[in-house]
């Protein structure tokens, strides 16, 4: 996934869950949530709701139909100029500073970790009868509750002289958060709040869920003590003794700037019956999960990109449908060597999850259509209903240099011959009658130029004659061309010997690929909009695989990509007069940014 796709995922996240918390802020008022722990529990959900967003929605499909196009053919491409040159990658630095505050953030919480250690150790014990052991610290204005396995309760220094009412108050308080397991859930809370801590919507929900829990502990603890005008002095006279900074994530006693609100709901009385909370509850999740599918519906992230690399010529159209996934389209190397070209309709019929089940070719070339239908039957639409049929437009287009028949896989063709003089016209494997009738249907005679045109006839004339028969034009150190035709059943043993190594034309070696992994586009070369052709010179061995590669030209960013792509190839063995021979080619890998 490329840092624009994160950067604009980020963005379209931060604002789902803007949305998600405004909607939700509403729905406590609207359904009366009188009750701390029922606005609790629902703020915590949504909070849980907000996390999970990224993987309980669907995420938008994109297919990216060749934007990298791969040859081994000679492309002459047009050079990038000055003006051109890479742009501030202002995404990557905005991705950066994120990471940094969260770095930052999750220090902090390490230091506030430190902090309550340092409080404990310095901390004298006192005797208290309490679920849990409690200390006195001259350290801190307000007590605090922290640990999991073995929770502590630190208490102000100024404790003892505190009123015994005031005192029992504090310390059911505080042994009300041992029993909750409060801590745990806190420390939760703050990484959450580190990392999202540019988002003020988390911010806005965390606080909510502090202000809920306190006051969920307060009712419980009037209901306990049954002393609500001793708990509120003792919120009060914590108030008064001067809170420090809050730098320890733990559950404080009193938080200043909650303080109104909860002595607030102290006095307040309230009642709802239990059928009456959980129906309000149940109300609201649905409301709450409700929003969450609007707003995951409205604005879906993007997962990447799925390239999908058809054959050379190749165009899909899928009017306004929306593709999760295809695959890719290959051109018929039997149609493409007859130059048949046209474009295949089909209809293609979904199940209920949007994959193709069966589809019917409308119209189209007889040569074309099974490549066509042999790739739509692999497709998954997006939001596809049962019986449902979208039409699909495959175009097949001859690309340049492709039409002509000379391309064709059975045709070796040596570069550097233009301009050879033809010197002998061999012809192996066939009878002397069809040899002869070979050599009368030949537009070539000893002692003609050798030239391109001259080899593109000589070729599709022995096409004509039988399509099994190779045709391989040999040079010799003397600048003389020999055309040797051979049949596919000779044997090496008739057949002089020829050279360990050959040169053959990058057009015709691609139709002897076996396994051609694709290079990746660069990110950083995507970043900065930079195409281009990446020419390379290869010796494939005697066995299909590459054995030496060597940059010929290419952007620097590209070059690496194209070197461990190529180096994955595989051709078939190219055999010379029966013997496997290596080949030197040069192979073009031509990046390609889609407008």
């Amino acid at each position: 996934m490329s840092s624009a796709l994160i950067w604009n995922n980020l963005l379209t996240y931060s604002l789902q869950i803007g949305l998600l918390v405004g909607l939700a802020a509403f729905v406590p008022a609207m359904l009366r949530f009188r009750l701390p722990g029922a606005r609790l529990i629902y703020l915590q959900v949504l909070v849980a709701v907000c996390l999970l967003l990224p993987l309980v929605q669907p995420w938008r499909h994109v297919v990216a139909d060749t934007n990298l196009e791969v040859s081994t053919s000679v492309v002459v491409v047009e050079r990038l100029g000055p003006g051109s040159g890479p742009t501030l990658p202002w995404r990557q630095l905005g991705l950066g500073l994120l990471a940094a505050g969260v770095l930052i953030r999750l220090g902090w919480l390490a230091v506030g970790f430190r902090r309550l250690g340092r409080f404990r150790r310095n901390a004298r014990p006192i005797e208290q009868s309490g679920s849990c052991p409690t200390f006195l610290s001259d350290e801190i204005s307000s007590p605090v509750t922290f640990g999991f396995r073995n929770p502590v309760v630190l208490l102000p220094a100024g404790f003892p002289e505190m009123d015994p009412g005031r005192q029992q108050a504090i310390l059911c308080h505080e042994f009300l958060h041992v029993e909750r397991s409060d801590w745990i859930v806190m420390v939760v809370e703050e990484v959450v709040r580190a990392i999202f801590w540019f988002h003020p919507a988390i911010w806005w929900v965390l606080s909510e869920i502090q202000l809920a829990r306190e006051q969920a502990v307060d009712r419980e603890v009037v209901a306990r003590t049954q002393a609500r005008e001793e708990y509120v002095d003792a919120l009060l006279e914590i108030a008064g003794a001067g809170l420090q900074m809050d730098l320890a994530p733990a559950p404080l006693f009193l938080r200043r700037r909650h303080l109104k609100q909860r002595v607030v709901s102290i006095f307040k009385e309230v009642h709802m019956s239990k059928t009456r909370l959980i129906s309000r509850l149940a109300i609201g999740l649905a409301i709450l999960l409700t929003a969450g599918w609007l707003v995951t519906e409205t604005l879906p992230l993007a997962a990447a990109p799925q390239v999908v690399n058809d054959a050379p010529g190749v165009t899909v159209d899928v009017g306004a449908a929306t593709l999760m996934h295809r695959a890719p389209v290959a051109y018929p190397e039997a149609a493409r060597r007859a130059g048949i070209q046209g474009t295949v309709v089909l209809d293609a019929t979904l199940d209920g999850s949007g994959n193709v089940s069966d589809a019917k070719v409308i119209s189209g070339p007889t040569e074309l259509r099974r490549a066509a239908l042999d790739s739509v039957l692999q497709w998954h639409f997006a939001n596809g209903a049962a019986g449902a049929v979208r039409q699909v437009t495959i175009g097949f287009q001859l690309t340049e240099g492709k039409a002509a028949p000379a391309a064709r896989p059975s045709a070796v063709t040596m570069r550097g011959l233009d301009g050879s003089t033809v010197k002998n016209i061999r012809v192996l494997g066939l009878s002397d009658q069809g040899r002869g009738e070979l050599l009368s249907a030949l537009p070539v005679h000893e002692g003609d130029t050798i030239s391109a045109d001259l080899i593109a006839k000589v070729e599709q004339a022995v096409k004509g004659f039988d399509e099994h028969l190779r045709v391989v034009e040999i040079l010799s150190a003397a600048g003389e061309a020999t055309i040797q035709i051979t049949a596919p059943d000779y044997t090496a043993e008739a057949m002089p010997a020829g050279p360990s190594r050959i040169k053959i034309g990058g057009s015709v070696q691609q139709t002897k690929l076996i396994s051609q992994p694709h290079p990746v586009y660069p990110p950083d070369a995507k970043a900065a909009r930079i195409q281009g052709v990446v020419k390379l010179s290869a010796i494939i061995g005697k066995d299909g695989s590459i054995q030496k590669l060597e940059v010929i030209s290419g952007h620097p960013l590209l070059v690496p990509s194209a070197l461990e792509a190529v180096q994955q190839w595989k051709y078939q063995t190219t055999l010379l007069n029966g013997q496997p021979v290596e080949v030197l080619t040069q192979i073009d890998v031509n990046y390609t940014l889609m407008q």
